[in-house]
């Protein structure tokens, strides 16, 4: 029985990494694609957040970032049902609004014009004040006209205890210092307003802002780590290539002996392709058992662990995607070992 040989296991090994990252990947797409906006704060799975110190309100560009787009601002954040959170919002476009259980949303006009508007969540309206008939939602020395009531029917999400302000309105007296939430409901749309942000900032403003990972109440890999583990793949690959280049070398003179006895190039190539293609399968095993096992380790709470579950599709994913890599990746010591004189190797 032949051996396995030490670039045979790191091979195995590599593509056991590559295959826990695409069932993590897999499953992380599948939780942002049953991801629950209300459950959120309203938040699509591709808002990005900054810290930013811009200064006057006024003078922030909140409407110059695209066509599709909304951008909040924190103002008060609450950590129970019993308080307000308070947010300046600026919406534009088409970009997701929530159901208005009472009265109605926002106009482009109000937004545009600055009218001291106030949409409410149905908890909210014990902060409410009355005068001449009209309801009004007191903030910072500022009567802001309630408008309407946003959130389900018979059901408390995270709206419920949420207060929207006209950001225009609300800027007209304050200063833009603290937590901004792009959203533009896809990746596309929040990388272009994002893009559009931070070239209108001012260098020194630019310079000092920062991009800030929000704590996401459905689990799910962030922008950041996401944007991490692609430079991390990417470096494996590499790697893997590496070891083939390695992994070819030993195999160049069981080649060349095949080749002198008459085996073909498509011969060849297909069993060192079905030996890659064996590699990611014993490497897919290798990554589930891994996958089980961390379940009993200290990062059974970690997002990554959490999002190593199995369903069929996910593992039918896994499996393929890793596979799929395997063979793209064989083409490379299948072409080095064709290009060499098999005549000067078996010498």
């Amino acid at each position: 029985m032949r051996k396995i040989s030490y670039a045979q296991i790191l091979l195995i090994i590599m593509f056991a990494i590559i295959s826990l990252f695409v069932l993590m990947m897999a499953n992380s797409y599948f939780e942002s694609q049953k991801d629950d906006m209300y459950y959120n704060e309203f938040y699509s799975s591709y808002m990005r957040s900054f810290e930013i110190k811009y200064g006057n309100g006024s003078d922030f560009p909140y409407d110059k970032l695209g066509n599709n787009y909304a951008v909040y601002y924190g103002i008060s954040e609450a950590f129970d049902r019993d308080n307000d959170y308070i947010r300046a919002v600026y919406m534009k476009g088409n970009v997701a609004v929530p159901n208005i259980t009472k009265g109605r949303f926002f106009t482009a006009e109000e937004f545009d014009n600055g009218a001291p508007v106030a949409v409410l969540g149905n908890l909210c309206s014990r902060n409410v004040i009355e005068k001449n008939g009209e309801e009004y939602y007191n903030f910072a020395g500022v009567d802001y006209k309630v408008i309407g009531y946003m959130g389900r029917e018979d059901e408390v999400t995270d709206l419920d205890n949420m207060v929207w302000l006209n950001m225009v309105a609300y800027f007209d007296s304050a200063f833009a210092y603290g937590k901004f939430y792009i959203d533009g409901g896809n990746e596309v749309q929040t990388d272009s307003a994002v893009t559009k942000l931070l070239d209108l900032l001012p260098d020194d403003i630019r310079a000092s802002s920062s991009e800030i990972v929000h704590e996401r109440r459905f689990r799910s890999i962030s922008y950041f780590t996401q944007r991490i583990y692609d430079f991390i793949i990417a470096a494996i690959i590499v790697n893997i290539a590496i070891v083939s280049v390695f992994y070819a070398e030993k195999r160049k003179y069981r080649v060349a002996v095949k080749r002198m006895i008459g085996a073909s190039y498509i011969s060849i190539a297909a069993e060192i392709i079905g030996e890659y293609a064996l590699f990611a399968l014993s490497g897919v095993v290798v990554g589930i058992i891994t996958a089980f096992l961390l379940r009993f380790t200290a990062f059974v709470e970690s997002d990554e662990v959490m999002l190593m579950t199995f369903s069929v599709r996910s593992v039918l994913i896994m499996l393929v995607v890793t596979v799929a890599c395997s063979v793209i990746i064989s083409v490379l010591p299948v072409m080095r070992l064709f290009r060499q004189d098999m005549s000067d190797v078996i010498k």
